[in-house]
């Protein structure tokens, strides 16, 4: 009763009658709405009546902002695609997953996760060039440097 779990709502494959397709999740889209939400910046807001502001090439920020933007815009105009019972039980599930992601994001170590989810959608960066990696000499692992978080005594 304590613990809550994530309930998802059948997905029919595409093709079927259901408006749902696997593309279209409504966890993922409901987090992306509440990630898109909760971050709003006051350069990316003024950006529009000031367009020296910020330049595109250089703000990475922008355009991570602009693929979720991007994201929930492809959501939506799959949306307007669909007949209306389809976009009537969308519309349902995307209320409950949304209620759901909200609940979730009140507690700090799980919107962080929320937050992860919606960063590994993203595209990588491009690379310009070689990757240069250095190691520690003292190191004999990967990760052999990196503080170990141990339990109480107790527990062993």
């Amino acid at each position: 009763q304590g613990s809550s779990t994530i309930t998802r709502p059948q997905v029919a494959p595409e093709g079927t009658s259901s408006g749902l397709s696997i593309s279209m999740d409504p966890l993922l889209t409901a987090n992306l709405q509440a990630f898109v939400a909760h971050r709003p910046t006051a350069a990316a807001q003024r950006s529009v009546s000031l367009p020296g502001l910020r330049s595109t090439v250089n703000d990475l920020g922008a355009t991570r902002r602009d693929f979720e933007r991007q994201k929930l815009l492809e959501q939506r105009r799959k949306r307007g695609s669909m007949v209306f019972m389809d976009r009537m039980e969308v519309d349902a599930s995307k209320r409950a997953a949304l209620q759901q992601v909200s609940a979730m994001r009140q507690d700090a170590d799980r919107r962080l996760q929320l937050d992860r989810m919606v960063e590994r959608m993203r595209p990588a960066p491009e690379k310009k060039g070689p990757i240069v990696t250095t190691y520690g000499a003292n190191c004999l692992w990967e990760g052999h440097n990196r503080n170990l978080n141990w339990a109480p005594l107790e527990c062993y």
